[in-house]
């Protein structure tokens, strides 16, 4: 016996689809650790934002490691009721691909963490997003080239280059002259 499927046993199927569909989005965190946490306990403060971020099924892509920085301006944040003041913080980023609905998660954990003076979380790509260095050469008359946004090269002439091209001939003349000429462009 064959068994009939009915309209409502495929909007069950297509229902049951999309509930166990997991979508998922690339986010970067950009984040300041206080300058107050040891430089030798920043690897596991890093440790344990990636170990939060991967208990909730995310998968990491880049990350930068963080670095002291000069704020550009100065940052408060209260700690256990008393408000700290910092011009410096140790700056990182961590790129990962997580689950739409456990990105609010992952923004909560690090707003719980003490150590956290500020962070920003934004959708991105998968690809890499970092602006190419201009390239850094020597006086001598080296070929210096930027890139194109496409990652093509744009080269720059080099200072003997420019000093060999031609000079225009400046043509001197006398006042008289200069009026008789736009006279006569006038009259035309």
């Amino acid at each position: 016996m064959i068994d009939e499927v009915t309209k409502e046993d495929i909007a069950s199927v297509s229902e049951i689809t999309i509930e166990n569909d997991f979508e998922t989005q690339v986010y970067e965190l950009g984040f300041h650790i206080i300058p107050s946490v040891e430089e030798n306990n920043i690897a596991g403060e890093i440790n344990s934002i990636k170990s939060a971020i991967e208990k909730l099924g995310g998968i990491f892509v880049a990350e930068g490691f963080p670095k002291l920085i000069t704020l550009a301006y100065t940052m408060t944040k209260d700690i256990d009721g008393k408000r700290y003041k910092f011009d410096n913080a140790y700056f990182g980023w961590i790129k990962f691909e997580i689950g739409k609905d456990n990105i609010i998660k992952v923004q909560e954990l690090i707003d719980s963490n003490n150590n956290i003076l500020r962070f920003l979380i934004i959708k991105t790509v998968r690809e890499s997003t970092l602006a190419p260095k201009d390239a850094v050469f020597s006086k001598e008359g080296v070929k210096k080239f930027k890139y194109n946004t496409d990652g093509s090269k744009i080269f720059k002439k080099d200072a003997q280059e420019k000093k060999d091209k031609p000079k225009k001939k400046e043509v001197k003349m006398s006042e008289e002259e200069l009026d008789k000429t736009i006279e006569e462009l006038i009259a035309e």
